[in-house]
């Protein structure tokens, strides 16, 4: 095994050491469903961002392609990235990653393992079988603060030490966030020890957008 999957898996276990030592046991906390199926459900279907992964129904209105829905995301709004299906490199959730959009094209994103924090292509979510865009309250008058924030966080490393100048993809948000005076992104989840990114789902202030949805994900 090389020495960048060695880092990788060490990083990748550290919310899974946090559990366990939490639990006691070593048997992980709850996660939600493990198989993620999105369908448009009736007009009139509830636009609640928390009930989309329990139910697997999209607003109609709301169902588009990913390149859609990142291309019509407002800037400050949150992109939660999920997978079909919860595999070992996801294993806290569907919803494994977070990023924030700033323009067509370019998001704000802490991508982890050997990138850098800082704006990067959307394009990179493309791959995933569904980007759920949420507003989570930024406005037209914080665009330049939430841009300045991402140029002052800089270039930040990958990992969940807490360590300064560093951070993972959760913590990231909620530091962007933090800048402009809203509600966190992300909540803590005392049982993972951690800040998972499909909880962004959860928080009360987070208003669904759309769902951008790509069937020929596996």
């Amino acid at each position: 095994m090389s020495v960048v999957r060695l880092i990788a898996l060490a990083l990748l276990l550290l919310p899974l050491t946090g559990c366990a030592l939490l639990t006691g046991n070593g048997v992980l906390p709850e996660r939600g469903p493990l198989t993620l199926t999105l369908r448009a459900g009736p007009v009139g279907t509830d636009t609640s961002a928390a009930k989309l992964l329990r139910t697997g129904l999209v607003p109609p209105e709301k169902l588009v392609s990913i390149p859609e829905a990142l291309r019509l995301a407002p800037e400050g709004s949150v992109l939660v990235a999920c997978w079909r299906d919860v595999q070992a490199v996801n294993f806290w959730g569907l919803c494994s990653h977070v990023a924030r959009q700033l323009e067509p094209g370019v998001m704000a994103d802490q991508p982890g393992l050997t990138k850098l924090a800082g704006r990067r292509p959307t394009a990179s979510l493309l791959s995933r079988y569904a980007v759920i865009v949420l507003d989570v309250g930024v406005r037209p008058a914080q665009f330049a603060a939430l841009e300045a924030e991402v140029d002052r966080l800089g270039p930040q490393l990958y990992s969940f030490s807490g360590a300064p100048g560093t951070s993972y993809c959760s913590d990231y948000q909620n530091e962007l966030q933090r800048a402009l005076k809203l509600p966190d992104v992300i909540p803590f989840d005392p049982a993972w020890n951690a800040l998972l990114p499909g909880d962004a789902l959860k928080m009360p202030s987070a208003r669904l957008l759309y769902v951008g949805l790509n069937e020929a994900s596996k």
